[in-house]
Parts: C-alpha cells; sequence; structure tokens
C-alpha cells in the first residue's frame, strides 16, 4: 500500500511540473517531493563530461622493409613475409638468406640479401650488376635522396667493416668508391656505395649493428 502511494505522488510531481510548470505552487511541489522521503529541496543533477585524455607524441616510426618486415626478426619471421623464395647459409653467430632470383626494385632488379645475427635481422642489402652502372646509380642516388633527404660522404671503410663482420674479405677496400649515406631518424643507416666495377649496392644497416662489431672492453 505504502508503495503504491509514492507511486501516485511520484507521477503527480512528474505532472505538476512538467505540464503546469511555474503554474504548480512551490509549496506543492516541496510538499509532494518531501512525502516520497526525499530531501527538503530537490537538486538538479549535472552531467560531468570527462575531459580528454591527453594523446602522447608519436615516437618515429620503425624502420619497415617490403611487407612489413623489421629490424630483429627471425629468419622464420623473414621467411613468412618475404614471398620470394630464398637460399640459406650460416656462419657461426651469423645466418644469410638470399633470394633465388632478382627481385625488383625502382625500375632495376637486384639480388636481395637479408643478414641476421644470432637469428635476429640486422642488416639487408640490394646488389646490383648493370651494364649502364653509372646512369643507374645517379639514378637511384636521387629515388634515395626523394625519400631519406639530402645524403651525407660515407666512409668506405665503414662499409667494409659492416660486411665483414659477416663474410671477411668480400669487399676490397679499394674497390668501395663514391660511397653516400642517409640516416633515418630511428637510426637506421642506408649506404649506397659501388663494390666492384660495375656492381653496386644499397646496404640498410640496423641502429644496433654498428654498436655490436667491435671489442670495446677497456677503451
Amino acid at each position: 500500500m505504502q508503495r503504491r502511494k509514492k507511486r501516485i505522488l511520484l507521477i503527480l510531481l512528474i505532472f505538476c511540473m512538467t505540464f503546469t510548470g511555474s503554474g504548480c505552487a512551490e509549496d506543492t511541489v516541496r510538499s509532494i517531493w518531501e512525502s516520497l522521503g526525499f530531501g527538503a529541496e530537490p537538486a538538479a543533477t549535472e552531467t560531468v563530461t570527462p575531459s580528454p585524455e591527453p594523446t602522447a607524441t608519436p615516437a618515429p616510426e620503425d624502420f619497415r622493409f617490403r611487407d612489413g618486415i623489421r629490424w630483429g626478426m627471425s629468419m622464420q619471421q623473414v621467411k613468412a613475409l618475404e614471398q620470394e623464395e630464398m637460399l640459406e647459409r650460416s656462419n657461426q653467430d651469423w645466418s644469410i638468406m638470399v633470394t633465388r632470383e632478382k627481385v625488383a626494385v625502382s625500375r632495376f632488379t637486384a639480388d636481395l640479401v637479408f643478414m641476421f645475427r644470432q637469428d635476429r635481422l640486422k642488416m639487408i642489402t640490394y646488389e646490383f650488376q648493370r651494364q649502364d652502372a653509372a646512369a643507374d646509380f645517379q639514378y637511384l642516388t636521387g629515388a634515395l635522396t626523394s625519400i631519406y633527404g639530402e645524403k651525407q660522404d660515407a666512409d668506405p671503410l665503414m662499409i667494409k667493416t659492416f660486411m665483414d663482420a659477416i663474410n671477411p674479405g668480400r669487399y676490397q677496400l679499394d674497390r668501395i668508391r663514391e660511397a653516400c649515406a642517409w640516416i633515418r631518424d630511428d637510426g637506421t643507416a642506408v649506404f649506397l656505395y659501388y663494390y666492384d666495377q660495375d656492381a653496386f649496392s644499397i646496404m640498410y644497416t640496423s641502429p644496433e649493428l654498428a654498436g655490436g662489431l667491435y671489442q670495446t672492453t677497456g677503451l
């Protein structure tokens, strides 16, 4: 019975406030409100809109190669993303995967080589052999500049040191020429250089690679 009475009073209150507006006496509204067991004054409810969470400044995007290949991936992870058929070989801590067939690079074709240390991707090279090497080299210099900005001069000894860590003796220092480099915000280095008379390469090196090339104990 008490519940039914409250329901009737609540309907009456809503009717009074909605349809009669200011015509409904203030003391009548207060009387009904108190009869329902609420406080002396009906309090207006305020909807609080939460402040938006501040968004963090995005970090520089990590280097991604071809179909999402990234530094530190294992051989199996790279093979799962790279559609080309591969040849593999290993040398102690280093492993190499080379495409069986040349792959498309810009408007040319090249051998594609993935290089791993302890099963983590550290270096990638495209290796070109072209009859018109000079013109093609200049074209790729412009293409890389359009992506990575102005080139820098590169030390041939640095390039040889990188390669010697994987394949000692492959490069002869006096044959590395016209070496240039681009450095990405994430630390990835991109080198373009001749390593033989009509052979040149694009080399991508992980930011971690240079730190692992030298024995620095006691220096």
